[in-house]
């Protein structure tokens, strides 16, 4: 027995030696990032330019530190860079402060100052700040608690980034008081590459990520190995503070190398504006109007309809001749079988890149550019543009009750981001057929699989299937609005049943339309605005 025993455990042994030999006990490796090839992102060039930086300065309530890493930036020996401060809801002293100090050293001239009502982290505060960057600045982000290590920082930053192999740099810090080095210190990237990260990766259930490995870990996915790591301290690290432990990284979509330096597209994306309409002539004729009127940057706009008898398409065809450019499709006898192939022919036999989606009852009551609306999408990677949106909107007619505005992000220009999955109601509903701007590469796969007959059934069926990711974006104030005057299905929906299609119809052929004048600009608290319109001469 003690014999077998022994060549037991010589066998151990041997297979333990074997094993190790071959690596069967190493711990796991970590995941290695792909690198392009043929790139030396450690090689020295002459300084032949000189970057500009933009140096992000992200403040709460603390204040004893500001001067301090407010007088580390303005010494720079280096003069091609700009402040943005960030006062992230620390209240008006911050920025009385920092107002103060930025005259006292005469620096308006390169301080951008900016403010959060309320505490958004500083990822949020960089994703703010690089929305008011050119892509080849290189954003170098900074808390308020810490401070420049020496005054050539910068100019030791741009040598780095004369080599075009240099996407991202990252640099030691020293640690205060205690004086230690640490490898772990700042980074600085260009302002392109960190806007090719989507939006839904950093503001998720109606707040932004907190840590910043859940952008750096994107950041270096991108880069393809273009990183420059510094064997110099480049920022002091304030340790008197209590720091809490960082932010675990959140699931993040895995990114591509990107091949080349990113730059805007040459080509502006186009938009088109599909309409549907049924037994409602009078009522298309003032979406047409208003859309004609109000709507900058279309594209193609096609009405898809649907008469159910002569009388209608006779209407239809003189609300036709009122619009030559518009392209109308007609439905046939069978119209429940041909809905959905007409509708993939046209939506996706047109080479626009972006689709509006519209009922006969929308009424556009604002201007708008989609360009500004495609530009922002392409900014932020967002699944829609909602332009039935707005602050103001609080009510749902069609629940009968308030509804909360979501948690909302502000960017440039008015526009505000949201998460769909952490909305209510109307705001909780990514899929719709009112005047909502899409990507059609994101709506091939649900409009080719979904099975549906009509425009109700298609609504109905695609808010089934919501996106992964469903940041969507609004204006201030909404641009459009529905009149719910009638309906021509059972669908359930509250109306106003103010006069029937027949009705309409009858008033139509008598030369009348709606006048949209009293609409333009008016305030709704609901997308469906109940409203008794007035007729007049077409």
């Amino acid at each position: 027995m003690k014999k077998f025993f022994f060549v037991l455990f010589v066998g151990l042994i041997a297979a333990w030696g074997f094993g190790l030999g071959f690596g069967w006990f190493d711990k796991p490796k970590a995941k290695e990032l792909k690198t392009i090839g043929g790139i030396s992102p450690e090689k020295d060039y002459p300084v032949t330019e000189y970057k500009s930086f933009a140096i992000v300065l992200c403040a709460e309530k603390e204040t004893a530190w500001l001067a301090r890493s407010l007088r580390s930036i303005f010494e720079q020996d280096y003069d091609h860079f700009r402040l943005i401060f960030i006062n992230d809801g620390g209240g008006e002293q911050v920025s009385e402060i920092v107002q103060k100090f930025v005259e006292e050293n005469h620096q308006e001239h390169r301080v951008i100052l900016m403010k959060n009502d309320e505490p958004m982290g500083e990822v949020a505060c960089l994703y703010r700040a690089a929305e008011q960057c050119l892509d080849r600045e290189i954003l170098l982000p900074l808390s308020s608690r810490d401070w420049l290590a020496q005054p050539n920082a910068l100019s030791r930053l741009n040598r780095a980034f004369q080599n075009p192999d240099v996407w991202i740099a990252f640099g030691q810090s020293i640690g205060y008081p205690t004086y230690e080095f640490h490898a772990k210190g700042p980074h600085c990237f260009y302002s392109a590459l960190f806007k090719q990260i989507p939006l839904h990766d950093l503001y998720q259930g109606g707040a932004f990520v907190q840590g910043v490995s859940n952008y750096v870990q994107p950041l270096l996915e991108l880069s393809g190995g273009r990183v420059r790591h510094l064997e110099m301290p480049l920022a002091f690290a304030n340790e008197t503070l209590v720091k809490l432990a960082p932010p675990s990284l959140l699931p993040l979509t895995p990114q591509e190398p990107l091949a080349q330096f990113p730059s805007p597209k040459l080509e502006r994306p186009r938009a088109d504006l599909m309409v549907f309409s049924y037994d409602r002539p009078l009522q298309l004729y003032a979406t047409l109007e208003s859309a004609d009127r109000l709507i900058t940057g279309l594209e193609k706009t096609t009405v898809l309809y649907r008469a159910s008898d002569d009388r209608f398409r006779t209407a239809y065809a003189e609300v036709q001749q009122a619009f030559p450019q518009v392209a109308f499709i007609s439905q046939g006898s069978e119209p429940k079988k041909d809905f959905k192939p007409l509708l993939l022919k046209a939506v996706f036999g047109s080479p626009s890149e972006y689709i509006l989606f519209a009922v006969d009852d929308l009424i556009v009551k604002d201007a708008v550019d989609l360009h500004s609306c495609m530009e922002m999408m392409e900014k932020t990677g967002a699944y829609g543009f909602y332009l039935r949106f707005g602050r103001h909107v609080q009510h749902c007619y069609q629940a009968g009750r308030p509804q909360q505005v979501p948690p909302s992000l502000p960017l440039s220009s008015g526009v505000y981001a949201w998460d769909t999955r952490s909305a209510e109601l109307d705001w909780g509903f990514p899929n719709n057929l009112d005047m909502t701007l899409y990507r059609k590469v994101d709506l091939r796969k649900p409009l080719t699989s979904l099975r549906y007959r009509h425009p109700n059934s298609l609504e109905f069926d695609w808010a089934q299937d919501p996106p992964n990711k469903a940041i969507g974006l609004y204006f201030e104030h909404s641009k459009v609005l529905n009149l719910p005057l009638n309906v021509v299905t059972k669908t359930g929906n509250p109306h106003m049943n103010f006069l029937s299609v027949a009705e309409l119809l009858e008033k139509f052929n008598e030369g009348l339309k709606i006048d949209i004048d009293p609409l333009f600009q008016a305030e709704n608290a609901s997308p469906h605005h109940e409203y008794t319109p007035e007729f007049i001469v077409r």
